[in-house]
């Protein structure tokens, strides 16, 4: 039997065995800025506001745009509209990996579940 094919096998059986794999694609490619990481980073929610909605993003359902949403509204006070936005996002169609403000990758609906459980916090989850 050739490597290969002991391969595959081994590969099939494993995946018999465990759960099957969450699929996630990176980010589509978008300039640096466009979802308002930069506005949220340097504390300027209503720039981060302005930026994301005259992007379109967030109507068109981006998870991270909602997101990033979500966190502005955070900052100011407005934690029901913080909540409706980070729930569009764990729910959205769209689903794929979103950068950390450390580097760190993570799911979309992971990172909106994440800033659902900080949303009575002051710590403000930004991804870009």
């Amino acid at each position: 039997m050739s490597s290969t094919l002991l391969l595959a096998a081994a590969l099939f059986a494993q995946g018999a065995v465990s759960a099957p794999a969450t699929l996630t694609v990176p980010a589509p490619a978008q300039e640096q800025g466009d979802v308002g990481y930069r506005e949220l980073a340097t504390g300027r929610p209503q720039a981060a506001i302005d930026k994301i909605e005259r992007g379109g993003l967030a109507r068109a359902g981006d998870p991270l745009a909602l997101i990033n949403l979500g966190t502005a509204y955070k900052m100011l006070g407005r934690t029901d509209e913080a909540q409706r936005l980070y729930r569009a996002a764990a729910t959205s169609d769209d689903r794929y990996d979103v950068e950390l403000g450390n580097g760190r990758w993570i799911d979309s609906r992971r990172a909106a579940g994440l800033a659902m459980a900080r949303l009575s916090s002051a710590e403000v989850l930004a991804f870009r």
